[in-house]
């Protein structure tokens, strides 16, 4: 799987502990075959994520810090709905209520990133990986 590219120690952080909690809770409720196919859509948003703004001067440094955890967030409750049955509801519904207010803990983390001057230095060279 591709490694995302972070602004900074903060960044990395939380977005490890989310993309990790996510991947478990999706491994537990899957086969290997869909897990896989998880993987891959997570791989298309640390894609995105990576190359965001790449040869433009026009981009949101907010907007770059929040794609991995908006877009993961969406994938992985899609990826829910999709399983739900009602066999496997109550355990669905308890790991989207996890995953949702380990987002809002993971946002309020980005929220206090500060942008620099350096940004554009660290897209470029691709500097926390």
């Amino acid at each position: 799987m591709r490694k995302p590219i972070y602004a900074n120690q903060e960044h990395q952080q939380a977005i490890e502990t989310y993309l990790i909690l996510c991947e478990e809770f999706v491994k537990e409720t899957s086969n290997k075959v869909r897990y896989q196919n998880y993987l891959e859509v997570i791989d298309i948003i640390l894609e995105y994520h990576n190359s965001y703004g790449t040869g433009t001067k026009e981009h949101n440094f907010f907007d770059w810090l929040m794609i991995i955890p908006i877009n993961v967030s969406v994938a992985t409750n899609g990826y829910f709905a999709a399983l739900e049955t009602k066999g496997n509801r109550a355990i669905l519904r308890a790991y989207k209520v996890v995953l949702d207010e380990m987002l809002q803990e993971t946002v309020n983390k980005i929220d206090k990133i500060e942008t620099t001057d350096d940004w554009d230095l660290c897209r470029n060279s691709k500097a926390i990986r």
